[in-house]
């Protein structure tokens, strides 16, 4: 088997399939030439989208070099080395099976690998080599389809060959080929050495959709049973010998650095290697981990805590509100919003507001690194490989090539492991040290020097006619610090979730700040997804109370037109499920439903209420995902999410005083536990269509949907997250 995807890279034209001789057993390779994005400028970011229509390439796409995403061996074991990365989100179990349902194979006889860092795994939608954005399948399944369907030709080629007989008389399915006038089999293996002596179909023939066995259905995943019987290996399970282990603290202040250290105390720990000194902190190494903790209890550590000094979360608070009367970016203008709200009959007005949110990953930030003259090696649990081969190559002043990456199942993301500080520390101690060091996070550590959800807040003004129509919507959106891409001109990320509603608004205006206050910020579950429609859903429901409508009949008004057909339906779907029309007696419902990363979702939260005590009775989602690749993965992803998404709605916030994070752990920053889990229902709507993202859409809806629930059981509108800040006390009620 080929390990290195470089040895396979060669030049090919566009479009082309290249045929790729595997080292081992005489089997088959095969890779496909990617019509990728051009390469992001150095340190960019991916750019969300709208992915392309099947099998059709976006205009300005480069081509990349190939390299083996599948490998059929003599004994019949089939291997697809995956450009997604396993962070609980399916991508080992979905990759997969989109290559088996065109190649024909036998899912029992798979086994994955993840992806060397090379350019040739960047994802055709995002541009960049990371498991982020809902992009795995969505911007992998017309790619991923062809070099299964191609192993398939080529296969079904090799044994008419053998045979002498025509290919159309042949057929494959479940590893085997038929001869279907005789009887005659063979299986992919034994046939697999001569196919790679053919050429490769330039246009292999795809299946329809209504002919798809595998996908569409819920085979077992392929990460469970190692993370059954405690052989999955995570980063932070990584044992190189002779290996140091690491442990870090670093100014707590925002843009802090390190002026001096005493390490004399920390020499009296046994086991205690050195310390090695960080731009902004310092790293303890020793023998054992927590003999390099008590190690850095002990080396006393002077900073400079740096020009946020004096900030606190009222101090952003105020920066957010006061970026309202800037005239910021015009992200979208449909119609003349202003002028129809200076004539409305009535306007309504209201800011919302919601605060950092920190990751908490399960797994905390670790990395092993191994350094010799030529470069080095790191064993992480990493989004993005490209970025620690980056990390690690700047630390050792070498070429990234030089630097292998060693991917591993991750422990949770969220998007936090698309960072690479984590990496950049470990090679510099283990350059240090001249040995191997595993470097492991606290808990303190992760919570306290994240990458974070920017706050945002949002001002609406909606114009509404003698009717109760709404004629006009002002948005007036300002974020704390926000990438400044977006999926289209003018519409920064930070906007998304409003700029691009599907409600039919006559007069739409949206504006965007981006306060740059200098907390460092990052790619959190759903992006600005996470907010943004928690606001635009619950000012929404506002409007139609205020005008006295249902507000689940007031979404479909507001629906009625081409392009927002299956919110409409997703939205009727979720109302329908939850009954909507006729809730339990004592119960209360909130609704939200908008679209995300491709896929169209709708949530209702049934709960009860007494004062400020709410207990959730039950939480309804459909989704529109277009082709449902994995339904069981899907619902789960979504349950998942939903959690994600109410933990930080109840409980979720991170607060600043003298410019240092004030949690620390789990007890100040508390996670949803398993008992005030909520019954969950999901229905995944049918779809041919191309398939949209699932691990980041879940976690949106739960929010505004809660809060609107809220609002129909106490009256109280909850303009501000999270719910513990308005004092309102949690419950769930689990039913079989």
């Amino acid at each position: 088997m080929i390990d290195d995807p470089h040895q396979l890279s060669q030049a090919v034209s566009r479009r082309h399939f290249l045929r790729l001789a595997a080292v081992t057993g005489g089997g088959l390779a095969l890779a496909v030439s990617l019509p990728s994005l051009a390469a992001p400028a150095e340190g960019a970011a991916p750019t969300p989208g709208t992915p392309p229509a099947p099998g059709v390439a976006p205009a300005g796409r480069s081509i990349r070099p190939p390299s083996a995403f599948l490998q059929i061996a003599e004994n019949d074991e089939i291997t697809v080395i995956t450009p997604a990365v396993e962070m609980g989100q399916g991508g080992h179990t979905a990759m997969p099976m989109i290559i088996l349902e065109e190649l024909g194979g036998d899912w029992r006889r798979v086994t994955v690998k993840d992806a060397a860092a090379a350019a040739v795994y960047n994802n055709p939608l995002s541009g960049t080599q990371m498991t982020v954005g809902s992009f795995s399948v969505r911007g992998w399944y017309m790619d991923l389809r062809k070099v299964g369907a191609a192993a398939r030709e080529m296969l079904v080629q090799a044994a008419a060959l053998e045979w002498q007989v025509p290919t159309t008389e042949c057929s494959a399915a479940q590893s085997v080929i038929t001869h279907r006038p005789s009887g005659r089999t063979v299986s992919y293996g034994r046939v697999a050495a001569r196919a790679a002596t053919l050429d490769v179909p330039q246009q292999p023939v795809l299946k329809e959709t209504a002919s798809f066995a595998l996908i569409g259905a819920s085979p077992a995943r392929l990460d469970v049973p190692a993370k059954v019987d405690g052989g999955a290996c995570y980063g932070i399970d990584t044992v190189l010998p002779g290996m140091l282990y690491g442990a870090v603290k670093t100014c707590p202040s925002f843009g802090g650095k390190l002026k001096s250290f005493d390490a004399a105390a920390a020499a009296g720990v046994r086991g205690y290697h050195s310390t090695v000194a960080l731009p902004d902190g310092v790293i303890t190494l020793a023998d054992k981990y927590w003999q390099a903790r008590k190690a850095l209890d002990k080396v006393t550590v002077d900073y400079d805590p740096g020009p946020l000094a004096a900030l606190d979360s009222a101090r952003v608070s105020a920066l957010l509100r006061a970026g309202f009367d800037e005239p910021g970016v015009v992200a979208r203008q449909d119609g003349d919003a202003r002028a129809a709200l200076a004539g409305a009959a009535r306007v309504i007005e209201a800011v919302y507001e919601v605060p950092y949110l920190a990751h908490a990953c399960m797994e905390p930030m670790n990395c092993t690194a191994r350094v010799d003259a030529q470069g080095g090696e790191v064993w992480c649990s990493t989004q993005a490989p490209q970025a620690a081969q980056k990390a690690a190559a700047a630390v050792l002043n070498c070429p990234p090539e030089r630097v292998t990456v060693h991917s591993t199942y991750l422990g949770g993301g969220f998007g936090r492991r698309g960072e690479a500080d984590f990496v950049t520390q470990a090679v510099a101690a283990a350059r240090a040290a001249s040995r191997p060091v595993k470097l492991i996070w606290s808990r303190e550590e992760d919570i306290q020097h994240d990458f974070y959800r920017p706050a945002a807040a949002i001002r609406f003004r909606a114009g509404l006619d003698a009717q109760g129509k709404l004629t006009a919507l002002e948005s007036n959106m300002v974020t704390a610090s926000a990438p400044n891409f977006g999926p289209r001109p003018g519409a920064p990320l930070y906007t998304v979730g409003v700029v691009d509603t599907n409600y039919a608004l006559p007069n739409f205006l949206v504006t965007g700040v981006n306060k740059d206050i200098g907390i460092r910020f990052g790619f959190w579950r759903s992006v600005s997804h996470s907010h943004n429609p928690f606001m635009l859903e619950s000012f929404i429901d506002e409007v139609a109370h205020g005008v006295g409508q249902d507000p689940y009949r007031f979404r479909r008004a507001l629906l009625q037109h081409p392009r927002g057909a299956r919110q409409l339906k997703v939205l009727d779907l979720v109302a329908e499920k939850a009954g909507w029309e006729r809730p339990p007696p004592g119960r209360h419902l909130g609704i939200s439903a908008f679209e995300a990363y491709g896929s169209f979702i709708g949530t209702v939260v049934e709960l009860s209420a007494v004062n400020k005590a709410i207990t959730v009775h039950r939480v309804v989602t459909a989704v529109d995902c277009g082709v449902a690749v994995h339904p069981d993965n899907i619902t789960a992803q979504l349950e998942g999410g939903m959690v994600y998404g109410l933990t930080a709605a109840l409980r979720g916030e991170i607060t600043i005083d003298k410019g240092a994070v004030m949690q620390s752990n789990f007890n100040n920053y508390p996670m949803l536990k398993l008992a005030e889990m909520p019954r969950f229902e999901c229905h995944v709507v049918p779809s041919a269509q191309a398939p949209g993202g699932i691990g980041e859409p879940g976690t949106a809806p739960i929010a505004p949907a809660l809060a609107n629930a809220i609002f129909a059981a106490t009256g109280t509108r909850a303009r501000t997250l999270p719910l513990s800040k308005l004092d309102f006390t949690y419950a769930a009620v689990r039913t079989s």
